[in-house]
C-alpha cells in the first residue's frame, strides 16, 4: 500500500495519458475528416510532451533513477589529466 501512496503522481499521469489517447485521440485519428485529423495530431503531441515532462520530473526526483546529490557531485568533479605520451627512439 505504501508502494502505491509513493507512486500515485505516476500513477494517475499514466492512466489519465492512456485514457486520452485510447478515447480522445486515436479516434480523431481514424475519422475520415481533416480537421479532427488534425486536432488528434495536436493533442498526440501535447501528450508526449505532457508524459516526457512526467518522466523527467520522476527520474529528477529524490524516488527517482538518479540521486540528485551525486549529479551534483558528478558535475563538480574534475577529470584527471592524461599523461603525456613519452616517445622513445626505435633501435634497429
Amino acid at each position: 500500500m505504501d508502494k502505491i501512496k509513493q507512486y500515485k503522481k505516476q500513477i494517475f499521469a499514466f492512466i489519465t495519458i492512456w485514457l486520452l489517447l485510447e478515447f480522445g485521440v486515436y479516434p480523431c485519428l481514424t475519422m475520415a475528416d481533416t480537421f479532427a485529423n488534425i486536432i488528434g495530431v495536436i493533442a498526440l503531441l501535447i501528450l508526449v510532451l505532457w508524459g516526457g515532462l512526467e518522466l523527467y520530473d520522476y527520474v529528477k526526483s529524490s524516488d527517482g533513477l538518479v540521486d540528485v546529490n551525486e549529479l551534483k557531485e558528478a558535475s563538480t568533479m574534475k577529470a584527471e589529466p592524461k599523461p603525456k605520451r613519452k616517445y622513445t627512439k626505435k633501435i634497429k
